[in-house]
């Protein structure tokens, strides 16, 4: 950057300052010719006399564009094309001409730096009402011997080179034309020619107090020309020879006469070229210095052709020098007073190495300058926007010379305020914003070495060098080298198994590191899940291994990250591990299958994974689309689900596991099969026998579960003919009274309908019908007999051990096919007496009294006990003994239609001997307490440990039909009916 208070200003040469302000007030006049009469072929020439000032009156700190800017000259009635242009500014007066820079634009926006930067950069170049004329045949450029510019014509004079200078919009960008002819000729030359004024630097103003003017010659008979040039090697090597090959062409056809002059910017290069038959013309050096060319082929124009020209930038380096793993330029540098240095930039070649920068170390070879501090130096890379500055605002203002100067972030330090020889941190001083002119790329925010650390070192680095303040200059002599660690590649690939995988199980995640189809025996590799690390294993024999089961259910990016070493460079790997749910099974079973209506059912889901109970998660039971419920899974891998209200039918229920974030959901199906209740339907028919004639009462009573049914119809048939039907009444009986009977033996049968929820049954009963009988005479009623109370036996002796039965025996619920037990009435019936008694175990037996104590239930044989006759018989019973026994008694029963006494023997109990103990009955209804329902319908009730039953054991009742008195009639005799209640049964005793 530019730094005024280090330098003194630029002042003119033998003039005292006095001088120089009198010399810029001055007010000059002069003689502008009035525009001639336009003619073709010959020079015309138009003016604008306005006064320009240089820079706009408050321009601030004396720099800017001109006012006006820009000013205008309108050309017309030319005819043909330009062939020749002049301009000429009118009286300039300026106090630093080195600061006017002026582009002249063509109407069709062609342009030309036709004034720009002359003179030294140390001294002002002074015009003090000068009159200017830019031609191409003029003698030299404009020059300020010793300061003061003198009148005249000059060529246009672009000390900076043309594409350096900026003008403000709406200027177009500056071409790279270095003449008028290049810039103009062969344009149609009519329309606004504009003239952009800038001053670019402060201290100084002036003016174009005549303003300017355009001398144009035209040619109407001439054709435009194009000129286009090549090289052999855009890109060669000092030393090496380039030929440029120029074609010249008009209409699409070779022009083959007249030269072709090529030159180095504003440098000739050798003798104008005569075109060929082909319109070609060459030219070949070997003698470009190292740097970039601007090479421009002029075509001279011949009879009816008008002149063009053609240009190329043509880039010359020198060899780089390779010595080991340092690579150098040795070619100079030239550092100007001001200005980017000579190379611009210089470059360095890089190839053959492995791997990727690791350090990087710079030295400048033979530094010299009278200021250090001036020197800016900038290090791009291959890639150019990788870059560093190795040296700005630093290093003192001190002369010095052939100094060999390297940069290396290890250094100690950073230049110190007096430069010297040695090594040194890259040191930027930052007295603002550096900027390095183009092609110079931007200067990057790293300030180290280091910043060129992982990138592929092969390529083009240069050094770009710039003085940044006037008024010193200097030198890199010995031009500068590059000195480039790296490591050497690596590749690491990776894979996983198993892949997909199972959440929970174990993935082993395997990397193999190579280098150069070697495998690499050092490191450490680090897994991770995305940003998560899985873990680090070492490197042994090209392979690194890690093993986890920590993985969650998805897709996991798995990276692989070699840390390299010092001599291996790192290396990455990924791969998508995809892990799934774990599977679960679910099986599904129900109790009881099949299921009575309104019973409850119980349906449970066992959940499993990989043989294990699943322990989380829910089950949802729905019958088809129906939703029973929603159950937690236990601990033990079950969820259970009870329900009475499933329907009659098959029910197709599915048990649905949810399924977690870890776990897959699964599902059974069963059948569920619901039955109506079952019923019985018990038939009984009174009298029986009856006479004909005579009305028979039908009665069915219907149950399920050992409670009467209460709804539905009965029906009741003699084979296909229906009797009637009944409903059933809320006692569970329907009745039928029929008088229709003819004589004979009749299989009636009551038929129960069933209902939505209950099974049909049915029940039958042969009833006979007689003849009516001839009348006898009423027998003599016998005496009332005793009624028959249950008989106290004697305390249940405790049997002997017996060895644990096996399977528990499991009695039938009706416990010996014996017929429903009939209890003797009471009261004592009062009817005529049967004269046939029931037929017995023995007709009226002589029954010896045993001894008063003896167990009449438990003794097989005949007993005499309270005054009533006792017959026992005993067999073996499964795992014991159970013993019948029968009572002499008389009974009511219905004969032809009259309720009679009948005295005979009757069924009165069975005994279950002592010889099991109550864990060997188990479950059996006869030894637990409670009510039931057994196969065939009927009910039956049980009560163990009670007085009735003893304190170790359980007596059971039957729940039967039965004849009893239900009062007395008119006459005072007592009337019958038939009944319903609980009988004893059996008796249970343990051991």
């Amino acid at each position: 950057m530019t730094r005024g208070t280090l330098h003194p200003r630029r002042t003119a040469l033998g003039l005292p300052a006095l001088t120089v302000a009198v010399l810029l007030t001055l007010t000059m006049g002069w003689l502008i010719p009035g525009p001639s009469q336009a003619r073709a072929d010959g020079p015309t020439t138009f003016s604008n006399t306005s006064a320009i000032a240089i820079p706009a009156t408050g321009s601030p700190n004396q720099t800017g564009p001109a006012s006006p800017y820009p000013s205008t000259i309108a050309v017309s009635g030319l005819a043909g094309s330009l062939s020749k242009a002049t301009v000429t500014f009118h009286n300039l007066t300026h106090g630093a001409l080195n600061d006017v820079d002026a582009l002249l634009v063509a109407p069709g926006g062609q342009n030309l730096v036709v004034l720009s930067d002359i003179g030294d950069p140390n001294s002002l170049a002074i015009a003090n009402n000068t009159t200017l004329t830019f031609d191409d045949a003029a003698a030299g450029p404009v020059s300020a011997p010793p300061a003061m510019v003198q009148s005249g014509t000059y060529r246009p004079t672009n000390v900076a080179g043309g594409g350096t200078d900026s003008f403000p919009a709406p200027a177009p960008a500056p071409s790279t034309q270095t003449t008028l002819a290049g810039a103009f000729t062969g344009i149609n030359p009519n329309g606004n020619w504009q003239l952009f004024v800038v001053d670019d630097t402060s201290g100084d103003v002036g003016n174009m107090a005549g303003g300017w003017s355009l001398t144009l010659t035209t040619e109407v008979a001439a054709v435009a020309t194009a000129t286009t040039v090549t090289s052999s090697n855009a890109t060669s090597t000092t030393g090496a020879p380039v030929t440029f090959t120029a074609t010249v062409a008009s209409a699409g056809g070779p022009v083959t006469a007249g030269t072709v002059q090529f030159s180095d910017g504003a440098t000739a290069l050798g003798a104008p070229v005569p075109v060929s038959a082909g319109g070609v013309a060459t030219f070949s050096t070997s003698g470009l210095a190292e740097g970039t060319h601007l090479i421009r082929a002029t075509y001279s124009g011949a009879s009816g052709f008008l002149t063009s020209n053609g240009s190329l930038t043509q880039r010359v380096d020198n060899a780089t020098v390779v010595t080991g793993n340092t690579f150098c330029n040795a070619g100079p540098l030239a550092v100007p007073l001001l200005g980017t240095a000579q190379p611009y930039p210089s470059n360095v070649f890089v190839s053959g190495i492995t791997g990727t920068v690791t350090k990087v170390t710079a030295t400048l070879r033979g530094v010299s300058h009278t200021a250090p501090i001036d020197l800016d130096v900038l290090l791009s890379g291959p890639t150019p926007t990788n870059n560093v500055i190795l040296l700005s605002d630093a290093g003192g203002i001190s002369p010095v010379s052939g100094l060999n100067v390297t940069f290396d972030d290890d250094a100690a330090s950073g230049v110190p305020a007096a430069l010297t020889s040695g090594s040194f941190r890259p040191t930027n001083a930052g007295e603002g914003p550096d900027t390095f002119p183009a092609p110079a790329p931007s200067p990057a925010v790293g300030a180290t070495l280091a910043t060129f650390a992982g990138a592929n070192p092969n390529g083009t680095w240069s050094l770009w060098v710039t003085d940044d303040a006037s008024g010193d200059a200097g030198g890199i002599s010995g031009g500068w080298c590059l000195t480039i660690e790296s490591v050497s590649p690596t590749t690491t690939s990776l894979t996983a198994s198993p892949n997909p995988s199972t959440v929970g199980g174990s993935v082993t995640l395997s990397a193999s590191v190579a280098s150069g189809g070697t495998a690499v025996n050092s490191g450490t590799v680090t897994f991770n899940d995305g940003s998560t690390v899985l873990g680090t294993a070492p490197v042994l024999a090209g392979t690194a291994t890690l093993t986890t089961s920590a993985l969650a259910v998805g897709t996991h990016t798995i990276t692989a990250n070699y840390g390299g070493t010092a001599s291996l460079q790192p290396s990455t790997a990924t791969i998508s591990q995809v892990v799934r749910q774990a599977t679960t099974t679910t099986a599904l079973s129900s109790s009881p299958n099949p299921s009575v209506v309104g019973a409850a059912v119980a349906f449970t889901a066992t959940v499993a994974s990989a043989g294990n109970p699943v322990t989380t998660g829910t089950v949802t039971f729905s019958d088809g689309g129906t939703a029973l419920g929603t159950v937690p899974v236990a601990s033990d891998g079950t969820a259970t689900l009870t329900t009475s209200a499933l329907t009659v039918g098959t029910h197709t229920v599915t048990a649905s596991f949810s399924g977690t974030t870890a776990l897959q959901s699964s599902s059974d199906t069963l059948d569920q099969v619901v039955r109506p209740i079952v019923t019985t339907t018990a038939l009984l028919s009174g009298p029986n026998p009856s006479v004909v004639g005579e009305t028979v009462e039908l009665r069915a009573s219907v149950a399920s579960l050992g409670f009467p049914v209460t709804t539905g119809t009965v029906t009741f048939s003699e084979g296909p003919t229906t009797l009637g039907t009944a409903p059933v009444a809320t006692d569970g009986t329907a009745i039928l009274n029929t008088s229709s009977l003819a004589v004979g033996s009749h299989s009636i049968t009551a038929t129960f309908s069933g209902t939505a929820t209950l099974q049909g049954s049915n029940g039958t009963v042969t009833q006979v019908v007689t003849s009516a009988p001839t009348p006898t005479p009423t027998p003599t009623p016998s005496p009332t007999p005793t009624p028959s109370p249950t008989p106290t036996p004697s305390p249940t002796p405790t049997p002997s051990p017996t060895p644990t039965p096996s399977p528990t025996p499991t009695p039938t619920p009706t416990p010996t096919p014996t017929p429903t037990p009939t209890p003797t009435p009471s009261p004592t019936p009062t009817p005529t007496p049967s004269p046939s008694p029931t037929p017995s175990p023995s007709p009226s037996p002589t029954v010896t009294p045993p001894n008063p104590h003896s167990d009449l239930y438990s003794i097989p044989g005949y007993h005499f006990v309270n005054g009533r006759k006792w017959y026992t018989t005993c067999e073996p019973y499964s795992q014991t003994q159970r013993c019948r026994t029968d009572i002499w008694a008389t009974q009511v029963v219905r004969v032809r239609g009259e309720y009679r006494w009948v005295t005979g023997w009757y069924f009165n109990t069975l005994t279950y001997l002592p010889y099991m103990t109550r864990a060997q009955w188990g479950t059996n209804p006869l030894a637990n307490t409670g009510e039931w329902t057994a196969s065939d319908g009927r009910r039956w009730r049980t009560e163990c440990d009670t007085p009735v039953s003893g304190r170790n054991g359980c007596r059971t009742w039957v729940w039967v039909s039965y004849i009893a008195s239900d009062g007395f009639d008119r006459s005072g005799n007592r009337t019958y009916a038939w009944q319903q209640g609980w009988v004893v049964n059996n008796l249970v005793r343990f051991r």
